[in-house]
């Protein structure tokens, strides 16, 4: 009788310490967040580029910085995030309990948007350009800017090797949820109705703004004008 009970002893005392060890394994995201792993989902990010390619993918550049992530209305402040806005992936890197580095890209299954450098981002479903678009303004009109790159061949005789253009901006105007492009002052007054767009010329002419040029938080100032002209 002495053996079984022994035996049992020892199993009894493995089945209590193995979730204590495990606790010691958990990836680093999981430390944060505990057990959800929403954050983590997506799969390995690659980029494999012709040799020879100058310049980088992303939005600012190849290193990774803090910022936020929000998923399904749920907020991973604090995470090592870049926007590849070449692949227009959003990028997560972390350590895993195996001290490896991981990088992956983010499931855009239940993606809201994310943080980065001071720029809100927001993930816009459905069949109509679907993708990512820096918002601008708060209310029932918003600016947005779709981020992009190119990948070009040199321009040069002879040459073989691939650049990244510089970032290229489209810009929208969302009114009421609805998308509509414009590219200079005269396009983004026109998508207003006709009883609004005086007010709006004078405040681009009184603040002096280029529509092309202007800070993000110049623009912002001015749709949130836009949009108290809409409610009046």
């Amino acid at each position: 009788m002495i053996r079984p009970i022994r035996l049992l002893m020892i199993i009894m005392l493995t089945l209590l310490t193995g979730p204590m060890f495990s606790q010691d394994t958990v990836t680093l995201p999981d430390r944060a967040y505990g057990p959800d792993q929403t954050l983590c989902n997506g799969k390995k990010y690659t980029c494999f580029l012709p040799p020879g390619t100058t310049g980088h993918q992303y939005l600012l550049s190849p290193g990774f910085t803090a910022g936020t992530i929000t998923i399904g209305g749920k907020q991973y402040p604090d995470v090592s995030i870049n926007y590849d806005i070449f692949n227009q992936e959003l990028l997560l890197k972390f350590t895993d309990e195996s001290g490896a580095v991981n990088i992956i890209e983010v499931s855009k299954g239940w993606l809201d948007g994310f943080r980065l450098v001071n720029r809100d981002f927001r993930y816009f479903a459905g069949s109509k350009d679907p993708g990512f678009y820096q918002v601008l303004g708060q209310g029932p009109v918003q600016v947005l800017y779709y981020w992009r790159k190119n990948l070009n061949l040199v321009a040069a005789v002879g040459s073989s090797n691939y650049a990244f253009t510089s970032a290229v901006r489209d810009s929208y105007v969302s009114i009421g949820g609805k998308r509509s492009p414009f590219t200079s002052k005269r396009s983004l007054v026109n998508l207003f109705a006709p009883g609004q767009r005086q007010e709006i010329k004078n405040y681009i002419r009184r603040n002096r703004i280029r529509v092309n040029k202007a800070t993000d938080e110049v623009i912002a100032e001015l749709v949130t004008f836009i949009g108290k002209i809409q409610v009046k």
